[in-house]
């Protein structure tokens, strides 16, 4: 199997469930009115990106996995190259970044969040190297949009950019700009996604897409146990201090992680055991192997150089809610 996906499928984390207990007290009535960014998504992305952006810029480690980040979002999204929006954002406390690719039904979709972005910018002035403004008056609404219809090359871009309460941008592009617009007319009142407070980055990938872009995941793959009933696969980046990685494998049953263990536990006995390492091998013999209930949990300490190639795993249709810490 391809190295690069072999170190990815061994740093990989899922977030581990919540603490048990009644449900959470209702909220006051008014903020059920009060448009969220989490309302833009109808279901989890094939690929989702959080970003811890202030930390992450300050830390030497994981710094790398901010720029990537940003160049993903460049590359998929003309709205995002084109309007210079990132650079607006990189003060911003966190950036959430959602990828849908494109298939051959259809084109993907990408939508990007900053959440605490500086008050002094505004969006609406914003603009290009000809000094012509990026983004025009959109349809008026419940919150303030701005839109990017071309280019500056008269390319389109179909793009929309929602400011929110809490200093929050919400970017849209396609499809995604229509039911952006409905979810903040009228509010859905989503729950926020649930994640770890400390971690500087975190991506989470599904486990259907994992499998089908990496063999030795499918069934006649040499980790098809790893792969099978595999429902999520999230990471967790801790502060660059820690040098390390916790990657938890969530499946549909205690018996599939049985398996996936036992499993998990082989490869690296044969990574312990192998005489000419590829550079990413010996990382993979010092990883450690736990099982919780219907997970795997995975933790070893992360080289730098991975941080760069973390993002670079597509994604697959999705079903089922993120899993809370």
């Amino acid at each position: 199997m391809n190295a690069r996906w072999l170190a990815l499928f061994c740093c990989l984390t899922a977030l581990a469930p919540a603490c048990g207990g009644g449900p959470p007290p209702r909220p006051p009535q008014d903020a059920y009115a009060e448009p969220h960014w989490q309302d833009v998504f109808e279901t989890i992305p094939e690929l989702l990106v959080v970003v811890r952006a202030r930390a992450a810029r300050q830390d030497r480690v994981y710094g790398p996995l901010l720029r990537r980040a940003f160049e993903v979002a460049r590359d998929q999204s003309t709205a995002v190259a084109s309007t210079r929006v990132l650079d607006a954002m990189g003060d911003a406390e966190e950036v959430v970044i959602g990828l849908r690719p494109d298939t051959p039904d259809g084109a993907g979709e990408l939508v990007l969040v900053a959440r605490g972005v500086p008050a002094a910018i505004d969006p609406g002035k914003l603009v290009g190297a000809d000094g012509e403004a990026l983004w025009a008056p959109g349809p008026n609404g419940s919150v303030r949009e701005l839109v990017r219809e071309r280019d500056e090359h008269g390319h389109p871009v179909a793009a929309s950019l929602f400011e929110l309460p809490g200093r929050t941008w919400v970017i849209a592009q396609g499809d995604a700009r229509v039911r952006a617009r409905e979810a903040f007319a009228h509010p859905f009142n989503r729950p926020a996604m649930e994640l770890d407070p400390r971690a500087v980055a975190i991506v989470r990938i599904d486990g259907p897409s994992l499998v089908k872009r990496v063999h030795a995941l499918q069934d006649l793959g040499g980790l098809a146990a790893v792969g099978h009933h595999l429902r999520s696969v999230t990471f967790v980046l801790p502060p660059g201090a820690d040098r390390s990685v916790r990657a938890t494998f969530a499946y549909a049953g205690d018996d599939d992680a049985a398996f996936a263990e036992v499993a998990t536990r082989e490869a690296i006995g044969v990574a312990k055991r192998a005489g000419d390492k590829p550079a990413w091998l010996p990382w993979l013999a010092s990883a450690t192997v736990e099982r919780a209930p219907k997970t795997v949990v995975l933790a070893a300490p992360v080289p730098p150089q991975l941080v760069e190639g973390l993002l670079h795993a597509g994604s697959a249709p999705l079903d089922g809610d993120l899993p809370a810490h």
